[in-house]
């Protein structure tokens, strides 16, 4: 009878055993996934660099980058980006005039910084209070140098004016097809990129609101008659059509997408080298107080001038940032050479359109563009800042 307990008793431990087990394995599961999620974040990519994971610091200098963008911006200072240095921090300077409080920028910065889970390294006032060196990034090293330099009013004014920022505005055309895949996550971009649709297709209405919903600037993308006709699931604004029928068709595309900002052609080299047509459109598009965007689809365009001309506020495109390619590099090289545009002129403006490669090479672009002195911006800020 003795045995029989004993048994019994093995048998009520065993399965005990087993759920400890199981226990134990579901426990390492969950912390596994809770481990993955936050290597997911800012603050486990913080940790991935400071133990030695290099490939996690562009991630890192982004999401410092435009956190202390908007901290700054907040307190109404104007930034001056420095190119990289060796070291790989990035190095800003602002000078400001005297009655800027420096306590309070700084306490704002070590808050931005500190609510991502970044280290603020130097936190430090020199000449005699004149000076904030702010260096902040990881706990083994720096990837923002931040000079803010309090100067009295004369030595401001000879200086003279704050070098202008140059600026690029990006559009992403025809969109509208679908609300999903590329499309959705183009919409999903922190980056201020500016939204083209096309008009009454399955999903313009969709994508209007979500555009709107996270703050877009939108355009219609208005269907023109191109060199030699294309199937196209949307009839075009044409040469052939009188006056009216265009003021119709116009103004159908443009109800049909309430609230857009703006308006750029899509295709429409025959159409927009027409100045009477282009004089039919642009009367329309003056009764909804919008913009226009020439996509210089051809070098004989008159879109711009005519819609000068009209009175309208506009704009014309700078280049295709994707035009008859697969490859991301060669989109990044086009992006790039957008940048040397905007340096050299001030404002750029580029289109590019919902393709895997031209997402992968706009999200490298904004790493990038936190290492130089432009500002991407959308379309309706740079033509809002550009009209006089």
């Amino acid at each position: 009878m003795p045995r029989t307990r004993n048994n019994s008793s093995r048998d009520v431990r065993a399965p005990r055993r087993v759920k400890g087990v199981v226990g134990l394995l579901v426990v390492l599961a969950l912390a596994g996934l809770a481990g993955v999620k936050f290597l997911q974040t800012t603050r486990g990519a913080i940790f991935l660099v400071d133990h030695g994971v290099e490939s996690a610091l562009p991630r890192v200098q982004k999401e410092v980058g435009v956190t202390l963008k908007r901290s700054l911006v907040a307190s109404g200072l104007r930034r001056h980006l420095r190119t990289q240095t060796g070291s790989g921090a990035i190095h800003w300077d602002l000078p400001c005039d005297e009655r800027t409080d420096l306590l309070l920028i700084n306490v704002a910065l070590t808050e931005a910084a500190r609510g991502i889970g970044a280290v603020v390294r130097t936190s430090e006032e020199i000449d005699n209070g004149r000076t904030l060196l702010f260096h902040v990034g990881t706990k083994t090293r720096d990837t923002h140098r931040l000079t803010i330099r309090r100067l009295v009013p004369d030595v401001l004014a000879k200086q003279g004016p704050p070098p202008r920022t140059p600026r690029i505005a990006i559009v992403v055309d025809d969109l509208g097809y679908t609300d999903g895949g590329i499309a959705r996550e183009m919409l999903e971009l922190e980056m201020p990129v500016t939204i083209s649709i096309l008009p009454q297709l399955r999903h313009s209405a969709d994508v209007l609101r979500l555009a709107k919903r996270s703050g877009r600037c939108v355009l219609l993308h208005l269907p023109m008659e191109a060199g030699k006709r294309y199937p196209e699931d949307l009839e075009p604004v044409t040469v052939d059509m009188s006056d009216a029928e265009i003021a119709s068709l116009v103004g159908e595309y443009m109800e049909s997408l309430p609230g857009v900002e703006g308006v750029n052609n899509h295709q429409g080299s025959r159409a927009t080298a027409d100045v009477r047509v282009m004089r039919a459109v642009c009367r329309v598009l003056g009764d909804y107080d919008v913009f226009f965007l020439d996509s210089l689809t051809s070098p004989e365009s008159v879109a711009y001038n005519v819609a000068i001309e009209a009175g309208l506020r506009a704009a014309a495109n700078g280049g295709f940032i994707d035009d008859a390619t697969d490859r991301r590099d060669d989109v990044e090289t086009q992006l790039r050479a957008l940048a040397e545009t905007a340096r050299k002129n001030g404002v750029a403006i580029g289109i590019g359109h919902p393709h895997p490669w031209t997402l992968e090479a706009l999200r490298a672009f904004e790493s990038y563009l936190l290492t130089t002195d432009i500002e991407l911006v959308s379309l309706c800020d740079l033509i809002e800042s550009e009209t006089p």
